[in-house]
């Protein structure tokens, strides 16, 4: 159910300004305000999986990301809160807080009106204004300096790393998922594929491993997660970096890698 507490955009600005400030849940109706109903004309970007938002607070933004399917991937959006309660790094986008409300609603449904549960389930993160890296990477990366590139390189493994030792393997790490502030200081965000391990776990298994196949190593095909396959990915990333060109000759996201 919707947060029934009372929040405010300017606690939400509060929260924001304060680097100490834990996520919390947030209410529907504050998402709502501060995106203009999730306006058209609000929406900064668009996935597989959600739909994000520029919410628009007294003297700052916020990037409010909708799922677009909330019974096909309820367990990508749990897993996503799960992982971002539990970072804090200035290489990782900031999360605030989560909404996760449902509501009857009378709906017509093969010519009836029938009672149905509608699911909203939303994040709040800090808003990173320069685009994704993607957009860094091309024309022998843009012109940037080496000094540049180097940092830009650091600034990713070190969120990285810092994932790792919080046991989490991100499992889609590609220059779409890595956000550029205004210093070019790089910060990984979207964790709806991500995994948190348990203490001391190096490795679990699925039948399904999703992701984009261009920044996925070969070994998953085999099922088996591990901190390796973004220690892969990282490597394709910082080749694109330096050259400015793509090192597979595929872009599409697949759903489970060596499929046939």
């Amino acid at each position: 159910m919707e947060c029934r507490s009372i929040i405010t955009p300017r606690d939400l600005e509060c929260m924001l300004c304060d680097e100490t400030a834990e996520p919390k849940p947030l209410p529907l109706s504050l998402l709502k305000e501060i995106t203009n109903d999730f306006s058209p004309q609000k929406q900064i970007g668009y996935g597989g999986f959600a739909e994000v938002y520029e919410g628009i607070l007294e003297n700052r933004s916020v990037a409010v990301k909708r799922m677009s399917n909330t019974y096909e991937y309820e367990k990508e959006y749990v897993r996503e809160v799960e992982c971002l309660m539990k970072v804090k790094h200035k290489n990782v986008v900031r999360f605030l807080g989560y909404c996760a409300d449902t509501q009857g609603s009378m709906l017509k449904y093969e010519g009836k009106l029938v009672m149905a549960d509608v699911r909203q389930r939303l994040l709040c993160f800090e808003f990173v204004p320069k685009g994704s890296l993607r957009e860094y990477i091309t024309d022998t990366s843009c012109g940037l300096q080496w000094r540049d590139r180097f940092q830009i390189i650091l600034g990713i493994c070190q969120g990285l790393h810092y994932l790792h030792q919080n046991n989490i393997v991100h499992l889609d790490l590609k220059p779409e998922n890595i956000l550029m502030d205004n210093n070019l200081v790089p910060k990984i965000t979207d964790f709806g594929l991500s995994r948190c391990f348990r203490p001391m776990q190096s490795q679990t298994f699925t039948v399904n491993i999703r992701g984009t196949l261009r920044y996925s190593a070969p070994e998953c095909g085999n099922g088996e997660i591990t901190h390796q396959l973004d220690i892969y990915s990282l490597g394709i990333i910082i080749m694109e970096v330096l050259t400015g060109e793509n090192w597979y000759q595929y872009d599409v996201d697949m759903y489970k890698v060596g499929a046939p």
